[in-house]
């Protein structure tokens, strides 16, 4: 498996640190050519990787954040903006289809059970709100491609915590068995460094998955791709330990 994404995580830290090649090479016990060699080839190992991260002091999901900062354009919303679809989220309902999911004004439709013109309607509230382009007669995304928002968004801290509890909500719900989910809990007792490595994983799993995801719709035939929801979560703590 490669993990060539937290490399642009790692250079990131080692510039925002000031650590230079040499630095990190003596550190390392390595040649600087060595450690050039490294961070610039295509896959790194988990034991490199947990070796940096204890030499710069971070954590391995901080490395990935980093990382997906580095290749995914983060887009800074408005005061303005950012209350309209919090308040409206029949508003943020469209927007997402329209913009995130892509979707075509037919399928929304269908989607959020309106009709056209109380869609339209909605669209060119987001064009006022300068959240999407029209053009020609035509609505128009403003973005192309993947993006995020900034993690000190108020809309995407309300987001987070508001579809990771109906992710789990979902997961956790035993009156329908028509589709195959999975939840798992599980308590146990390992070294820091092996946490370190475990974090490592989860996130390398994840990482696959939306790569899989992104190569399937460009290649799949549309009706066969679905939705699908992943929450991940890992704490130092036991189940009854205090904070």
């Amino acid at each position: 498996m490669e993990h060539s994404i937290y490399l642009k995580g790692l250079k990131t830290a080692l510039r925002a640190q000031s650590v230079t090649y040499c630095d990190l090479a003596e550190r390392m016990k390595m040649t600087e050519s060595g450690v050039k060699k490294m961070l610039n080839a295509k896959d790194i190992s988990f034991r490199r990787i947990l070796q940096i991260c204890e030499i710069l002091q971070i954590l391995p999901g901080e490395l990935l954040s980093l990382s997906e900062k580095a290749y995914i354009p983060e887009v800074n919303l408005s005061v303005e903006q950012e209350q309209a679809l919090l308040q409206n989220r029949f508003l943020l309902a469209v927007y997402w289809r329209f913009v995130v999911e892509k979707k075509a004004l037919e399928d929304i439709q269908s989607l959020q059970k309106m009709t056209m013109a109380e869609l339209k309607k909605i669209m060119h509230r987001l064009v006022d709100l300068k959240l999407i382009a029209y053009r020609r007669k035509e609505f128009r995304p403003l973005i192309q491609g993947k993006f995020r928002w900034s993690d000190e968004s108020k809309l995407a801290i309300a987001l987070n915590k508001e579809w990771s509890l109906l992710t789990l909500k979902r997961a956790l719900d035993r009156s329908s068995f028509s589709e195959k989910k999975l939840h798992r809990l599980i308590a146990m007792n390992l070294t820091h460094e092996s946490y370190q490595k475990l974090l490592v994983q989860i996130s390398s799993i994840l990482d696959e998955a939306v790569l899989t995801a992104d190569r399937e719709s460009l290649s799949a035939v549309k009706t066969m791709l679905r939705p699908v929801t992943v929450l991940a979560a890992a704490v130092p703590y036991g189940f009854l330990d205090a904070e």
